[in-house]
């Protein structure tokens, strides 16, 4: 039963039982929290057994710890209560605190539900569908440390693991009402179009929607322009730029939290609990910053608008891989080819998918020759392969160093 030691060692933190306590005294809250197990596990079983099987027995006494840790934590006098009052009292107890919580939470996710941007994204619609799922069937009288439903979607900053059960619900719910209750100042139109630049497959994928268009209300907040107008150029990207070289870490940290809070101000948001999280989603910009100015090239943090237009240029979206022989077979053709005119000939014929096209482009084209590819493609085509790489860049090289050809290829686009 190690991972039950495990579990009494948990609750005996989370509710903070003196740490100078006896070992009898600890020994007696432990025979009355294994005896009250062993009332659960028959309860559980409808009177049928004493006796489960002892991944069951984990999660019971998981559950009870959970619950306890609820009723207790909040108290001075935990060893007294813990020794003196009948712990199954307390376990009682603490499920008119969870009904509580629950209550708080649904509330919640009415708010969260009221509040969406409307942005389509199947990871944010299915994440409350599951959440609303977890209400209707949440056994906290068992297992109320469990979390049994689905969470995809993506916040900026991600809640703590250490909480469990309906705790965690109600703190991811009232994280993401924050992050709502602030895309919903902006126009949706321009969310989408600094979603599409962002990330092209943005109905599909796990993303974060708030993210992004906090970080492009920043870099206009520090250009001094319009928040709202949510759009940066070319122009701009190339200012802000300018103003990070010129500026220390620490600068930049601070000028970006300076300026989540001047964004607040602006939007009438003065709950200093959303303004600590606002603040803190923009100082975790700072790593992509950093290697932006390393690069050169910021184009991927503070974004232009892409229309849906603009998507449809793209040969390599939402389109199929070749199975394997096929491309096999292809690689082989093409590494036949004498000139690479006929390589970018092939290339722009069968191939229809990015996956395929990285294996091609690892296999097939040496030296300058990616280049010669490179020149052939559309700009959302080049934002594709960008943003593949700005994912994958600094784990992953191929033989060929196509990569290194294509960073220093759009460099000088941007020049």
């Amino acid at each position: 039963m190690e991972e039950s030691n495990k579990s009494l060692m948990a609750f005996s933190d989370s509710i903070q039982i003196d740490k100078n306590i006896s070992e009898e005294d600890r020994m007696l809250i432990e025979v009355k929290i294994w005896n009250l197990l062993g009332k659960r596990t028959e309860r559980y079983t409808m009177g049928d057994s004493t006796s489960v099987p002892i991944e069951i027995a984990e999660e019971l006494l998981n559950s009870i710890c959970f619950s306890l840790g609820l009723e207790l934590r909040e108290l001075k006098n935990v060893k007294e209560v813990l020794m003196e009052e009948d712990i199954n009292d307390l376990l009682k107890a603490s499920w008119s605190k969870i009904d509580s919580l629950m209550e708080r939470g649904k509330k919640l996710l009415e708010a969260v539900r009221k509040s969406s941007p409307n942005i389509e994204n199947i990871s944010y619609k299915d994440t409350l569908n599951e959440i609303d799922k977890f209400f209707k069937k949440y056994d906290y009288r068992f297992f109320a440390h469990k979390i049994d439903c689905s969470i995809d979607y993506q916040l900026s900053n991600p809640i703590s693991e250490k909480l469990q059960g309906i705790e965690y619900i109600n703190e991811y719910l009232k994280a993401l009402l924050i992050e709502n209750e602030f895309c919903i100042c902006f126009d949706k139109d321009s969310i989408i179009y600094i979603l599409n630049s962002y990330c092209s497959d943005y109905k599909e994928l796990l993303i974060n929607i708030f993210e992004p268009i906090l970080t492009n209300a920043i870099g206009l907040d520090i250009l001094g322009v319009d928040i709202l107008t949510l759009e940066i150029s070319a122009l701009q990207r190339e200012t802000l730029l300018g103003i990070f070289r010129n500026l220390s870490k620490t600068e930049i940290l601070v000028k970006l939290e300076s300026s989540a809070k001047s964004i607040c101000n602006i939007l009438e948001i003065v709950d200093n609990e959303k303004i600590e999280y606002i603040q803190k989603t923009a100082v975790n910009i700072y790593p992509r910053i950093e290697v932006g100015l390393s690069t050169g090239n910021i184009d991927n943090i503070f974004l232009s608008f892409k229309y849906e237009e603009e998507l449809k240029e793209s040969e390599f979206i939402d389109n199929d891989t070749m199975d394997n022989e096929k491309l096999r077979n292809l690689i082989n053709e093409i590494n036949d080819c004498r000139f690479i005119s006929d390589k970018i000939a092939m290339v722009k014929e069968e191939v229809n998918s990015l996956s395929d096209l990285v294996e091609v482009l690892n296999l097939c084209f040496w030296e300058d020759e990616a280049l010669e590819l490179f020149k052939t493609l559309s700009k959302e085509e080049i934002y594709i392969i960008k943003h593949y790489l700005d994912n994958k860049y600094e784990a992953y090289s191929s033989d060929s160093q196509w990569e290194s050809k294509f960073m220093h290829y759009i460099r000088g686009l941007s020049k």
